[in-house]
Order: C-alpha cells, then sequence, then structure tokens
C-alpha cells in the first residue's frame, strides 16, 4: 500500500469493486446453475418443455396408450370367441325352435290353422307312407287269401287299420315333437350364457380401463405437483442466493465505510501531526511571526 493509498483509501475502494464483482459473478454462476439445473428437471419430468424427447409424461402417456391397446384387443379377442360359444347354439335353438313350433301345432295351441299345418305334417313326416302302406298291404293280403277282399270286412279292417296306425303313429309324432323342442330351451340357455359372458367381458373391460385412467391421472397429477414443488423450491434457492449476496454487498460495503473512516482518521492525523510540528517549530523559533521574517 502507499502512503497516497493510506491518504486517500483507494486501496479500500479497489478492494470493495473486487469484491463487488466476485459477489456478483458468484451470484450469476449461482443463478446459472439453479436455472439449468431446474430446467433439467422440468425436462426430464416433460412439464413447461416443448423438446419431444422422452420424458416423464411421454412415457406414462406412451404406457397409457399401450395398456389400452392391450386391454381392448384382449377384450376384442375375448369377445370373438364368447361369440364363437353362442354361435354352436345357433342349430339347436332353429331346430328347436321349429319342433316347438310345430309342437304347438299338434296340441292345438295355434288353433285350426296350426292343427290342419300339424296333420301336413304328421302325414309328409318321414317312414309314416311307408309303415301306413306296409300296413295295409298286409290287411290287404290277409282278405285276398280269405278271398274276402273285395267284401266289408275287408274294409272295415282296412279303416281300423289305418286308424289305428294313424293314432299310434300321432301320438309317438307329438312325443317326439315335444322332445326336440326341449332342445329349444337348451339352445336358449346356451346362447343366454354366452351373451351374460359377453356381458361381463365388456363390464370387466369398462372396470379395466376406469381404473387405467384413475391410476394415469393420479400419476400425471404426481408429476405436475412435482414440478410444482420443484418451481417453489428453486425460487427460494434463487431468493436464498440473492439473499446471501446482498449481505455479502452490505458486508462489503461496511467494510468500505470502515476503511474510508479509517482513511479519513488517518489523513486527519497526519495533518493534525504535521501541523504540531510546524507549530513546534515556530516556538522554538521565536515565535510564529518570524517565520515570515
Amino acid at each position: 500500500m502507499s502512503i497516497l493509498d493510506a491518504i486517500t483509501g483507494g486501496a479500500y475502494e479497489r478492494a470493495a469493486r473486487n469484491n463487488q464483482f466476485a459477489i456478483q459473478s458468484g451470484l450469476n454462476l449461482g443463478a446459472d446453475a439453479l436455472t439449468n439445473a431446474y430446467g433439467n428437471a422440468q425436462g426430464y419430468l416433460g412439464v413447461n418443455t416443448t423438446g419431444a424427447g422422452q420424458n416423464s409424461l411421454t412415457a406414462l402417456q406412451d404406457s397409457y396408450g399401450t395398456s389400452r391397446t392391450d386391454l381392448m384387443n384382449g377384450s376384442n379377442q375375448a369377445q370373438a370367441y364368447l361369440g364363437k360359444l353362442g354361435d354352436q347354439y345357433a342349430h339347436m335353438v332353429q331346430g328347436g325352435q321349429n319342433a316347438f313350433d310345430r309342437y304347438l301345432d299338434a296340441t292345438g295351441a295355434n288353433g285350426q290353422a296350426g292343427s290342419q299345418a300339424a296333420a301336413a305334417a304328421f302325414q309328409a313326416s318321414p317312414g309314416y307312407q311307408y309303415a301306413m302302406d306296409q300296413a295295409l298291404g298286409a290287411v290287404q293280403r290277409s282278405a285276398a287269401a280269405r278271398g274276402g277282399l273285395a267284401g266289408g270286412n275287408a274294409t272295415a279292417d282296412i279303416l281300423n287299420t289305418a286308424n289305428g296306425l294313424a293314432s299310434q303313429s300321432w301320438q309317438s309324432y307329438v312325443n317326439n315333437l315335444g322332445n326336440a323342442a326341449q332342445s329349444y330351451n337348451t339352445g336358449l340357455a346356451g346362447q343366454g350364457q354366452g351373451y351374460a359372458a359377453q356381458a361381463n367381458a365388456s363390464q370387466g373391460l369398462g372396470t379395466q380401463l376406469a381404473s387405467l385412467g384413475q391410476t394415469f391421472g393420479q400419476n400425471q397429477a404426481g408429476i405436475y405437483g412435482t414440478a410444482a414443488q420443484q418451481q417453489a423450491q428453486f425460487g427460494q434457492n434463487v431468493a436464498g442466493l440473492q439473499g446471501n449476496a446482498a449481505n455479502a454487498l452490505v458486508k462489503n460495503n461496511g467494510t468500505l465505510a470502515q476503511g474510508q473512516t479509517q482513511t479519513s482518521n488517518n489523513f486527519l492525523g497526519a495533518l493534525l501531526g504535521g501541523a504540531s510540528s510546524v507549530f513546534g517549530a515556530a516556538g522554538k523559533a521565536g515565535g510564529f511571526s518570524n517565520l515570515f521574517k
């Protein structure tokens, strides 16, 4: 430190300027570091960013989309299989419904038109005409062997045989229709089970999608919550950094003020000391006025 610095306080001022520069540089570097760290954290979360890179939000959205697609594909496959299960009963339902409708005709449930349709269907049933031809042929051969084919007895035998066979066959025909109609109920029950399984599968899909959507929303909310916490922490860190810088500047200004005060004291002391020396010398020389003689 030179004598001039001691008198004017230049060293204190230079030190204060250097300290201010160092403090401001540290503040800038700290702010940049905090900003970069905050930006990177927000980028990883995918919040307040415009980049297309992978981050928490995009990963969450991709996972949600993949899970939803998998659920939909699985549900579609299940619906297809369950639909085939119901289709297996289609033939049974169709045949059973036809038998049930003819059964209603045969029992008179469908009125006269149904009864007439039942009689026509009965006569056209497989084996009926053959059985009738065989029975009547046997009666005719028996009558011919007795030599009475054209007599009244033969005619009566033929009518009795035809009526008896028709009555017996008719009852069997109705019973067979009743048995066949049972397959209608069985087929309907089978299809009902298939439809119920499809409905349950659809309801299960809805439940799974709702749960998936709720989980997605909760996870997304968690990411935004974390981002909000980071924003708050970033603000606190910047405020703390600025507060530290302000304290350092205040301390530096205080040191400068102390230095300037000390410089003023030193300068005043030097002046007073010099004056004392001048006045002392003048006294020894016979008074202050002698200095001007």
